[in-house]
């Protein structure tokens, strides 16, 4: 007789506590500045005013001095699974939160948290979502268990 593997398996409860990625706020930054650049210059060379390969440069120029701008670190943020639903929570109050995995590379991760509607379908006081991403290096203690439990829970 083969044994029954049908029982599916659960994640236990467990907290997380997470940082930023100072490369992702880099990165954000850098296509932010670049962007507001690009539209600055896009008036400039409508109106006759810059020159093309100025105008390439000035691009470029923002967004570097976007990504070397000093990244301020913030309070940590913990994501808690209580064996039944994610909570998150940064400051306050916890939010009760979906997590999708958008990105998996194995070192780095992207999630995005969308709250979670009660029965009414309303949702709760924070943003209904929020993205969040994550590095191995970052995380490392919590790393291999903190995946586990994303694709664990979601099933």
């Amino acid at each position: 007789m083969t044994p029954d593997r049908s029982t599916s398996r659960r994640a236990t409860a467990r907290r997380f506590s997470l940082t930023d990625d100072a490369r992702w706020v880099r990165v954000q930054r850098a296509v932010l500045c670049g962007g507001v650049a690009a539209a600055i210059v896009a008036a400039l060379l409508q109106a006759g005013v810059a020159d093309g390969m100025l105008a390439w440069a000035a691009i470029l120029l923002a967004a570097v001095a976007g990504a070397a701008l000093p990244v301020r670190s913030r309070a940590q943020a913990v994501l808690r699974w209580d064996g039944a639903q994610w909570w998150w929570q940064r400051a306050g109050e916890p939010l009760a939160v979906s997590p999708d995995v958008v990105i998996d590379l194995e070192q780095w991760m992207l999630l995005r948290l969308n709250a979670v509607t009660d029965a009414e379908g309303v949702r709760g006081r924070a943003p209904p979502e929020r993205w969040i991403a994550l590095s191995r290096r970052a995380h490392e203690a919590q790393w291999a268990s903190l995946r586990l439990h994303l694709f664990l829970a979601a099933g």
